[in-house]
């Protein structure tokens, strides 16, 4: 049963990557105008220097639309190529983390409550106790979301320098691979768009090796049983007044 568990999440963490990757594959092979990193720029022009701000602006608010942060990095890649790609994308994480902090902060533990169930103890014990590891652990792993596990972060107290820091690092490899795999395919670079997307996979099964202990401590945590209500005081003695016996006939 715990192997059956472990391949269905590889595979709900694998399956929309890969659709994407070749989503965006199919794109190039059938419309070679459409992914161009020339006819990407002549579009963008009109924006001129708010290009870029446009494009952190929508990492931000990321969260919120609720699609892949991977689908991100791979069109800023194509947009702006590897390095100012990999560079607007790791600010645009930056922003997205620094917002999911503070409204985790601003709602309480209530939220995540209701989100990880019984795993809330477990997750909010190792997320307050280890923040910067915690943050870094569980954002390489891919089998862990890494928006709700910056929430975790912050609504169990942790620190925000150390998780926010943990996060970047955690998710600095799969970016930068997923920013260049987007650049080689606009450019028609195949063998750069090969090894990015070997990369990517390599990276998904060495961030989850990495990360299995976070995984497993959160999944291997006990169920906490509901609070019983306390059960009443028991009745004090009531003194019963003994009434006077019949008077004995005179």
């Amino acid at each position: 049963m715990a192997k059956v568990r472990g391949v269905k999440g590889w595979l709900k963490v694998l399956a929309p990557v890969m659709s994407s990757l070749g989503g965006l594959v199919l794109l190039r092979l059938l419309g070679p105008d459409v992914i161009d990193q020339r006819q990407l720029h002549e579009l963008l022009a009109p924006l001129g220097r708010a290009a870029p701000v446009a494009y952190l602006f929508a990492l931000a608010v990321r969260p919120f639309t609720l699609l892949p942060g991977h689908l991100f990095a791979a069109v800023g890649g194509m947009v702006f190529g590897t390095l100012l790609g990999t560079v607007y994308a790791i600010i645009g994480s930056f922003l997205a983390a620094l917002l999911i902090f503070l409204l985790a902060r601003k709602l309480g533990v209530r939220p995540m409550k209701r989100l990880a169930g019984a795993h809330y103890p477990a997750l909010a014990r190792a997320a307050s106790k280890h923040d910067f590891q915690f943050a870094f652990l569980a954002t390489i792993n891919p089998l862990l979301p890494t928006d709700i596990m910056i929430a975790a972060t912050a609504a169990s107290g942790g620190r925000f320098w150390p998780s926010i820091a943990g996060m970047l690092l955690g998710t600095l490899p799969g970016t930068f691979l997923m920013v260049q795999f987007g650049s080689g395919l606009a450019q028609g670079r195949t063998m750069m768009t090969v090894v990015s997307a070997v990369g990517l996979v390599v990276s998904f099964v060495l961030g989850g090796f990495l990360g299995r202990r976070v995984y497993r401590e959160i999944n291997a945590a006990p169920p906490q049983p509901p609070a019983l209500p306390e059960a009443p005081p028991p009745p004090r003695d009531v003194p019963v007044e003994r009434k006077d016996s019949l008077a004995s006939p005179s």
